[in-house]
């Protein structure tokens, strides 16, 4: 089992939120399906209580891309469960594109996941998506992966929502733990 988490988290990807004076950041342990150098980071934010990354394959940008990964922290997120979270964030997706709903793949205590393929129409492009929301140390993480290739999506759509799934939030309280080596990482 040690050696499946190793080869999980193989890729560790960090997004930092500074979770309070003390210097305390939230990480998020990430394994890309098809290889980290294949993508790149096209669009960094952080607002207030709030850090948004977006991750493109290699030669493709912010604005131009045929797939992509949003991870979107929240500090002190105000929503009861990550269920109730994800149903305000798919609710807001639906009233874009009312196409089809989200399907709920998985809802457990600590997260919860949704997916669905929709044709394009005015507010947005023809796209199939997986949507996790999980509890994090300080609100809530969301990994959203998009693929605006329905059929490249079926043929990668268990590769991916499997990377989602095992995607794990830690909490660190310095930021040497970049350099964290891959044999003392444990959950």
């Amino acid at each position: 089992m040690k050696i499946l988490h190793l080869k999980i988290f193989s890729l560790i990807f960090i997004m930092f939120l500074c979770a309070n004076c003390a210097f305390s950041y939230q990480t998020l342990a990430f394994d890309f399906p098809n290889g980290a150098g294949n993508w790149h980071v096209a669009f960094h934010r952080k607002l207030r209580t709030e850090t948004i990354v977006q991750y493109v394959p290699l030669g493709e940008s912010y604005e131009k891309w045929s797939q992509t990964m949003v991870i979107h922290a929240y500090h002190n997120a105000l929503a009861r469960t990550p269920l109730a979270f994800l149903r305000r964030l798919t609710a807001q997706m639906e009233a874009l594109n009312d196409y089809s709903k989200y399907q709920y793949e998985r809802i457990t205590p600590s997260d919860a996941i949704a997916t669905r393929c929709v044709v394009g129409n005015a507010r947005m492009s023809a796209q199939c998506d997986i949507y996790r929301v999980m509890q994090s140390f300080d609100g809530y993480i969301t990994v959203q992966y998009i693929n605006r290739n329905m059929e490249d999506f079926k043929l990668q759509y268990f590769k991916w929502l499997d990377a989602i799934r095992n995607a794990k939030p830690y909490q660190a309280e310095f930021r040497n733990d970049r350099y964290l080596s891959k044999d003392t990482f444990e959950l």
